[in-house]
């Protein structure tokens, strides 16, 4: 988060909760903070996460369901074996698929600007095997003679819980009103709904979120709700359709051009370059 806006007060304070040195200029600390927030990620500004159960509170249980699918249970997901996922290739969405042939979407749409992350160690448990993530796939690096006997990650436990995150909010000041420089931000606590997973191999339970792009759409929240949206058995994985085996063991390949793809056309002398026709070309 961009910290240079807040109060030296806001920020020392910040500080302090995180076990840290409180003196400094302002520059001083927001800086320090976005180390902090860049080394730790949401283990940086999470204050608290404590366990709803299996189901999502009532707003959010009808949200997007004609997009996604009805909300679905957690206790749905244990056992489940996972061999791909992809996440904010085209939505804000984390698409998970099971050697059973089933998948479910953890949507986190709610703000439109939204983004779907995932705490520290549940990313690194991930990353075994082959997954999507805004737009390039990246292999496992399970090599070629091993890639017959990887059974998948087994989800031990999911669980919904609410959690307690250090937010930004824009405040209004005199100076504000003229727009001669950008409002100043207030540091404030944020209850968003997240979702729990414990794979194998993970001694606790990792967190999947969602936060905004950009400190000031809608209603200026900073972090928003995940759900677990249908289990379903007609979304097929697509590692059966991409030429996996094509791709080195950790590997990347581009499979959603996410950039624009207008190009320029080069001017000469203020004309417009016209390029030579391919030799036997029409």
């Amino acid at each position: 988060m961009n910290y240079y806006r807040c109060s030296t007060e806001d920020l020392q304070l910040e500080a302090q909760r995180r076990g840290y040195a409180s003196f400094g200029t302002r520059d001083q600390l927001g800086e320090a903070l976005n180390r902090d927030d860049n080394d730790r990620g949401t283990g940086a500004t999470t204050i608290k996460t404590e366990r709803l159960g299996l189901f999502v509170p009532r707003e959010l249980n009808m949200l997007h369901t004609a997009e996604f699918g009805e909300t679905t249970p957690a206790m749905l997901l244990a056992n489940e074996r996972i061999v791909y996922w992809s996440m904010n290739s085209l939505f804000p969405t984390l698409q998970l698929f099971f050697e059973s042939g089933r998948s479910c979407t953890i949507d986190g749409g709610r703000l439109p600007d939204a983004v779907v992350g995932l705490d520290p160690q549940l990313r690194f448990r991930l990353t075994d095997c082959t997954f999507e993530e805004n737009g390039r796939m990246t292999r496992s690096m399970t090599p070629d003679k091993f890639a017959h006997s990887d059974r998948g990650i087994l989800i031990k436990e999911a669980v919904v819980a609410q959690r307690t995150s250090v937010a930004m909010i824009p405040v209004k000041t005199e100076d504000d009103a003229s727009m001669r420089s950008p409002p100043g931000m207030v540091l404030a606590q944020e209850l968003h709904t997240v979702i729990g997973l414990k794979l194998e191999g993970m001694d606790k339970i990792g967190y999947i979120w969602a936060k905004s792009r950009i400190q000031s759409g809608c209603d200026n929240q900073t972090w928003g709700d995940v759900r677990i949206a249908g289990l379903r058995d007609d979304a097929p994985s697509p590692l059966l359709a991409l030429p996996i085996y094509a791709i080195k063991p950790g590997g990347e390949v581009s499979l959603v051009a996410k950039e624009s793809q207008i190009r320029s056309t080069p001017l000469v002398r203020g004309r417009r370059r016209i390029s030579k026709p391919e030799p036997g070309g029409r």
